[in-house]
């Protein structure tokens, strides 16, 4: 039985004629809502077997020896998470599921690592370091379909001696890691977005240097979407002191350059939705593709990166893109009708993804064929497509022609 309210609104559907009856004696009544307890009961039983189950796997991800076992206890989660999706319908439980458990498996993981690196002669990390989630996983919007997109932040090493230490032990550190998390389902990253990739890999003041050389040295060390990606950084493992004194610095110099700010807006304001003139959905003409638009592409993401630009314009730290807009309303950046316009478009974009994801999972899952949707499927993605555009125009209006960063 799913676990929300409309337990309680199919109850109220059943027997509202009944609850208005004013002539019900104390026993009758007594009776309904013996009967909405027992459906309550049985729902936060079925809950709490869930929670219990979900908190034994995470213990036994956290003792595994093996990364045999760890790939089949993500094999286990995500058959779970499709079970409980198909009954619950919540892509925030889907989101949160997946992010605590390929977080566990993430840190076992480095562990694992860790002791092999000693065992193999290598000793211990030489100074602490963290492990840091990119993308989805550093948004906490991970899905069904995953892959690497990490960095990692060191210490600066403790004297002139070892200064060459860190990065040649974490450049191997790092490889391993990146195989070992590939090894156990976690696609790796084709555009490079690992700390095997000495791009994403440094210590504190590599990382400061990297950042400044590309804001005010226009040594392009990073790219624009370099610095996108930076945005969603969210720490997983390790010292969370050094990702902390990241975010600072990276968004106080973030700041300082109001040309990248702009261009970090105007990268989000132009990116198309699929919807074409008169609310018909622009397809692709060619291709395996044919007929089909692109929801992620043309839905999903123009919404997460119009978010993401004012968040940073506002600059605070959160990632998560619900949370983002909740932040701005918060901060009567944006109206509360605005804020769940957004939050159903982000919802019904995702669920979306998520159900090709399910019923197609050898397929594009992010490519939707227009004709095959109903009348109501296909007024709910005009309306969320709708709402994008409105958003971006909001966003072009105060951030690229209002005030000044």
């Amino acid at each position: 039985m799913p676990l929300n309210f409309s337990i309680v609104e199919q109850f109220a559907s059943e027997y509202q004629g009944a609850m208005r009856d004013k002539t019900l004696l104390r026993h009758d009544r007594y009776n309904m809502l013996s009967a909405l307890r027992e459906r309550l009961y049985q729902a936060m039983r079925d809950y709490e077997t869930f929670e219990a189950e979900l908190s034994s796997m995470a213990k036994s991800i956290e003792q595994a020896k093996t990364y045999e076992e760890l790939a089949g206890y993500h094999q286990r989660s995500v058959a779970g998470v499709r079970n409980y999706f198909l009954e619950e319908q919540a892509i925030v439980d889907v989101h949160d599921l997946f992010g605590y458990i390929r977080d566990a498996i993430t840190a076992r993981i480095l562990s694992l690592v860790e002791q092999e690196m000693e065992r193999d002669g290598l000793g211990p990390p030489p100074v602490e370091y963290a492990w840091i989630g990119l993308g989805s996983e550093g948004r906490n919007e991970q899905t069904f379909v995953t892959d690497q997109d990490n960095m990692i932040i060191y210490d600066e090493s403790n004297g002139r001696a070892i200064a060459e230490a860190p990065n040649s032990y974490y450049a191997e550190f790092a490889g391993r890691v990146v195989e070992r998390l590939d090894a156990v389902g976690f696609t790796k990253c084709k555009g490079g977005i690992m700390p095997s990739n000495e791009k994403w890999r440094g210590s504190t003041a590599d990382w400061e240097q990297k950042i400044r050389e590309t804001l005010f040295e226009d040594k392009k060390t990073l790219e624009l979407l370099d610095l996108i990606i930076l945005s969603d950084a969210r720490h997983i493992y390790g010292a969370g002191r050094l990702h902390e004194t990241f975010l600072q610095r990276f968004y106080t110099l973030l700041k300082e350059n109001g040309a990248v700010m702009k261009e970090l807006a105007r990268s989000a304001v132009l990116m198309p939705t699929a919807l074409g003139f008169f609310g018909k959905f622009k397809v692709e003409g060619e291709g395996e593709n044919k007929g089909k638009f692109n929801i992620k592409l043309h839905g999903w993401a123009p919404l997460v990166m119009s978010v993401r630009a004012l968040a940073l314009a506002e600059g605070f730290y959160e990632t998560n893109t619900l949370k983002r807009i909740r932040r701005l309303r918060e901060m009567n950046i944006i109206k509360r009708e605005v804020e769940e316009e957004l939050v159903d478009a982000y919802l019904l974009f995702v669920k979306f993804r998520v159900m090709n994801q399910i019923e197609q999972p050898e397929a594009s899952a992010n490519h939707i064929n227009p004709d095959v949707l109903d009348a109501e499927e296909a007024g709910r993605l005009r309306k969320g497509m709708r709402v994008v555009e409105s958003f971006q125009k909001y966003i072009n209006e105060i951030l690229l022609f209002g005030q000044p960063f």
